[in-house]
């Protein structure tokens, strides 16, 4: 039944479609999701990333213990099915983690904005990833419908913790601690999620009692601070990679130090920069 879904959508496939979609499923990737999260974070609402943060790595967390507990087949290489753009469809089929992900993710961003436009571009939005991950043939319709309610329930609970909790570091260990029993006995060992998820913690928490940077400026100010904070993980990044190291201990520090940069980095840099122009 499932794969007779999968194969009626992609009936109606054309090479514009295909490449419609491959650009759709992206704004379920990390890349695009971290942009989004963190270009709040450094120039919308400070409050508000570190919460859509919160979401992003809770999701993240709880998406990879589920694939690899259920460990189910993926429909690539079944009959009749054309699988595009499989590079992405890493792990396990159940949940879909791009559609868990952008749920979680544009379903934060509706709980904070509560606009009912907004709410509707984020529905399309989510309903459009998860369509291209059938079209694109790397899910089962069971994986998407999944993830996207168990994106949407991540994004519900962990706002009503964000909100109710006053001690917010305690409350992000809690969850790693919720989390952690099940990350360390599965057979793929998820280093750099952890060390990303602590770097946030530990991010925040210098930032909040040391840096202290306030979100202002004219729009093309932020656009700025936006693409040379973008521009300059990517480097990190880059550099990061190039060093001649293997392992969870380095992939655990890679992941750490590319989130402390986002979160308290960064926000220090350009506070310093704009320091100095005064």
């Amino acid at each position: 039944m499932e794969l007779e879904i999968i194969r009626f959508i992609q009936s109606f496939h054309t090479p514009l479609l295909d490449q419609l979609f491959q650009f759709i499923t992206q704004f379920g990737e990390a890349p695009f999701k971290i942009m989004f999260v963190l270009g709040i974070y450094w120039c919308i609402d400070k409050r508000m990333g570190e919460y859509l943060s919160y979401s992003f790595y809770t999701n993240l967390m709880f998406n990879h213990t589920v694939k690899n507990i259920v460990n189910a087949k993926r429909p690539i290489g079944e009959e009749g099915v054309r699988s595009l753009r499989v590079s992405t469809a890493t792990g396990s089929s159940f949940p879909s983690g791009h559609s868990q992900g952008a749920a979680s993710t544009y379903g934060a961003a509706y709980l904070i904005l509560r606009r009912y436009k907004s709410a509707i571009i984020l529905l399309i939005l989510v309903l459009l990833v998860g369509l291209s991950r059938l079209y694109l043939g790397v899910h089962y319709p069971k994986d998407v419908v999944c993830g996207i309610l168990f994106g949407l329930t991540i994004s519900y609970c962990t706002y009503r913790l964000f909100l109710r909790s006053e001690d917010k570091s305690k409350l992000y260990l809690a969850t790693l601690v919720l989390f952690l029993p099940f990350l360390l006995v599965l057979p793929h060992h998820p280093a750099h999620m952890v060390g990303e998820y602590l770097g946030f913690i530990v991010g925040v928490a210098f930032e909040k009692k040391y840096v202290n940077f306030k979100v202002k400026g004219r729009i093309a100010m932020r656009l700025f601070r936006f693409m040379i904070g973008i521009v300059s993980l990517f480097i990190l990044k880059w550099f990061l990679i190039t060093l001649p190291f293997k392992g969870m201990v380095y992939q655990f520090l890679y992941g750490g130090l590319l989130a402390f940069y986002s979160f308290a980095g960064y926000p220090y840099l350009f506070r310093w920069l704009n320091k100095g122009k005064h």
